[in-house]
Formats: structure tokens, C-alpha cells, sequence
């Protein structure tokens, strides 16, 4: 998996997100939302897999924002298996702004 934060905050994550690769996800959306408190965009248009762990990641960083008082987090375009494991897992509806990506 390689993740990108791009200059507007968007963190923008390409191949597959598990176990190994989790950490590096949780992390760049942790800097990109102490830059960019207003919001951060998560792009998963080009995720290819996710597990349970790149699932996690996401869904922390939401809800340690939650509890600060806002959840600046937001999902962009999502891939197929991804727009599968968040219907699956119903989590879909918990991010503002999903997307269905190509």
C-alpha cells in the first residue's frame, strides 16, 4: 500500500490496506487532521484490498475526533471491495461525503 496526503488534506490510499500496512494509514490520517482540522478527505478509489486492521484504522481516527467534539473526516471515492466491506460492515453511513469510486 502507499498513502499520500495531498496539499488540500486528502489522504489518498492505493493497493492493500491490512495488517501491515495499517499503521502507515492511521498515521498519515492523523497528520493530515492535526494540518487540516477543518477536514480531511479519505480517498480509497484505488484501495484493491482492506482488512479488518485498514478498516480500524479509519474507523479510530473517526471516532478519536468524535470525541473532541467533531469528526472532520470524511470519505471520498471508494473502490468496489471497498464500498463491499463498508456495506458488509455497515459502516458506510458513519462518514460524511461517501462516494462510490470506479
Amino acid at each position: 500500500m502507499t498513502v499520500e496526503v495531498a496539499p488540500d488534506g486528502t489522504v489518498v490510499a492505493d493497493g492493500e490496506i491490512d495488517i501491515d500496512s495499517a499503521p502507515y494509514l492511521h498515521e498519515a490520517l492523523e497528520a493530515a487532521l492535526r494540518v487540516h482540522p477543518e477536514g480531511v478527505t479519505l480517498d480509497l478509489s484505488a484501495v484493491t484490498f482492506c482488512d479488518c486492521a485498514g478498516l480500524g484504522a479509519f474507523l479510530d481516527a473517526r471516532r478519536r475526533h468524535l470525541a473532541g467534539g467533531s469528526c472532520p473526516l470524511r470519505l471520498g471515492p471508494v473502490s468496489p471491495p471497498m464500498a463491499r466491506l463498508l456495506r458488509l460492515t455497515d459502516t458506510e453511513a458513519l462518514f460524511a461525503g461517501h462516494a462510490t469510486g470506479r
